[in-house]
């Protein structure tokens, strides 16, 4: 069950490689905007490029360019994208476009920008972006912010001008990503990428579109300082790539791992003992299988061979996903925040974490297999 887990760390750019002479285009029926605005024959003077039309969703509606055209999204497989228009003719081998993503991100605008230049200034998207150089950073209204840089798109060798407009509601953060080509952005994109900015309105469908669990995990997270929640905001938002949208983080689990945030992981021997000591011996997965309610937050011990183990690097470090078969048959999956050393697949480890949600993934029989997510604290090879 291999995941990636760098998307989720970031709203990344996800249109940058689609104008490589490559125009996608898909009628606007097939998708959820529509363009409802046109400015008036009676006004030659305002070049073509600059006449906006209105995409509108349930959870929000912004302006575009009316010569642009919806992006078939089917082809993205990424279902935070909630809409996208690009530039149907670019000049150059660069289409200018615009998408609007949403994830469960809890970080404030700032972080959220802080982890995009991370993530592009260390090469991870070198496919599709090259020479990434954050230009500005600039607050906006209602705790959003404003991200501008530039980068070489690697398939057309274009300069691009990424801008992206980051607004969080509490529960959520949605982001507008605009890229034009310099040349584009210098003749009448720049201007074309305030307007956009401009015209983004979210509806209260999009404050409410998270649950009141989570709500209470953000009321969590501001009364706490940011740095002592980190790492289990990044959890919150990996989870669901793990468990393909049918795990998530309750308010209980979160809760004890920003209490014991030096816990996850523990790398010192001192944390290291301190979570071994914390385990509750008489729960095995047979209780957690049977109801894993009551045990949110007790950290546990399982052992097993590892089925399948996965590491990535990311921009706050190597992140490790262990699938394991333990002593009851049971499948357990890890989700580690370290490295996990000569741990290999078939070697037996014993995990100590807090089981975190129940889910349930296709095996490769045929079948489902249900299993259980571990926030790991420490895992040992035997």
């Amino acid at each position: 069950m291999k995941k990636s887990i760098v998307l989720l760390l970031s709203l990344a750019l996800v249109l940058s490689a689609c104008g490589s002479k490559e125009k996608e285009k898909a009628p606007a029926e097939e998708t959820k905007t529509t363009a409802t605005q046109e400015a008036p024959k009676e006004t030659p003077k305002e070049p073509e490029e600059q006449k906006m039309a209105t995409a509108e969703t349930e959870e929000f509606a912004f302006s575009y360019p009316a010569s642009w055209q919806a992006f078939d999204l089917s082809q993205l497989n990424q279902p935070a994208i909630k809409a996208a228009y690009v530039d149907p003719a670019p000049k150059v081998a660069f289409a200018d476009n615009v998408n609007v993503a949403a994830d469960n991100s809890k970080l404030t605008a700032k972080e959220n920008a802080d982890q995009v230049v991370a993530q592009y200034e260390s090469g991870a998207l070198a496919a599709s972006i090259k020479d990434f150089k954050k230009i500005s950073y600039t607050d906006a209204a209602n705790k959003g912010g404003i991200l501008v840089g530039e980068y070489t798109n690697a398939q057309s060798g274009v300069p691009v001008v990424l801008t992206q407009y980051i607004v969080p509601t509490g529960n959520s953060t949605y982001t507008m990503t605009i890229s034009y080509g310099k040349e584009s952005y210098d003749n009448g994109g720049k201007e074309a990428v305030q307007k956009m900015i401009d015209s983004f309105k979210l509806s209260s469908k999009a404050f409410a579109a998270d649950g009141t669990e989570k709500t209470s995990v953000q009321e969590t997270t501001a009364k706490t300082p940011s740095g002592q929640t980190q790492m289990a905001d990044v959890m919150v938002q990996i989870i669901p790539s793990v468990t393909d949208n049918a795990g998530e983080m309750t308010e209980k689990t979160y809760n004890y791992i920003v209490s014991h945030k030096d816990l996850f992981p523990a790398v010192t021997a001192d944390s290291k003992k301190a979570a071994k000591a914390s385990v509750d011996a008489s729960i095995t997965s047979r209780h957690l299988f049977k109801n894993i309610t009551p045990y949110l937050d007790k950290m546990v011990q399982v052992s097993g061979q590892v089925i399948d183990i996965e590491e990535e690097e990311t921009e706050i470090g190597t992140i490790a996903i262990i699938h394991v078969g333990d002593e009851n048959d049971n499948s357990i999956v890890g989700l580690y925040m370290n490295a996990t050393g000569d741990i290999l697949e078939g070697d037996e480890v014993t995990m100590v974490g807090l089981p975190t949600s129940l889910f349930s993934f296709d095996n490769v029989g045929g079948g489902t297999t249900n299993a259980i997510l571990m926030s790991v604290s420490t895992v040992q090879k035997k």
